[in-house]
């Protein structure tokens, strides 16, 4: 009985902070970062601001830590990949591609979060973190790719893993600019296959 009532209010939290965090990316898209005050949010929240500064330390923060629920997505996947031996990496990195640009596409709050990210750029939350699940699982899928041989060994690991941070969001915009009438992860995971051929050789 105490476990489901326990359950029953961590899912209300749950829903809470993700309510709190899509009423906060939405006003600092419309009125601008630094023109929203916390008061504002936990008004059109419909909460206090004391509820407010239980799940986030501060107003950037809300904006920082829309990252934490698409990374449990990305470590069931990182799980899934490193236990799968039957699929080469190469695959793998290719189905990488595709999932993450879903994961993307499908989390509202998450495409705020990335423009947000573009027009304040000082506060660095679409920059590369080793904290990341994204980056890191990037980077185990690289370093199989080289060992395997889809990839050159000689070839920049960090190189490659910006390269396909570069192909994610640029084709995320361009499928926001469509509209989505376009196979995104299909066009991602052709173009990644394009990229992969050009590093399975050694660079001239």
């Amino acid at each position: 009985m105490i476990k489901k009532e326990l359950t029953s209010r961590k899912k209300q939290a749950m829903e809470m902070r993700s309510r709190i965090q899509a009423v906060a990316l939405e006003l600092f898209d419309k009125e601008g970062f630094e023109n929203v005050s916390v008061e504002q949010i936990a008004q059109a929240a419909g909460c206090s601001v004391g509820n407010i500064y239980h799940y986030f330390k501060s107003k950037d923060e809300l904006v920082i830590q829309v990252t934490s629920s698409v990374d449990a997505q990305y470590s069931v996947l990182e799980e899934s990949y490193l236990a799968d031996e039957a699929n080469s990496w190469h695959d793998k990195l290719l189905d990488f591609v595709g999932q993450a640009l879903v994961i993307s596409a499908n989390d509202p709050s998450l495409y705020r979060s990335f423009i947000h990210g573009i027009r304040y750029p000082q506060q660095g939350i679409l920059r590369d973190n080793e904290k990341r699940v994204y980056f890191r699982v990037l980077r185990e899928l690289v370093d199989g790719c080289k060992q395997e041989g889809s990839v050159h060994a000689g070839r920049d690991r960090e190189e490659l893993v910006a390269d396909l941070v570069a192909l994610h969001r640029g084709m995320l915009l361009e499928w926001r600019i469509y509209e989505g009438t376009f196979d995104l992860p299909r066009r991602g995971r052709r173009m990644a296959a394009a990229l992969l051929e050009g590093w399975r050789h050694e660079e001239e």
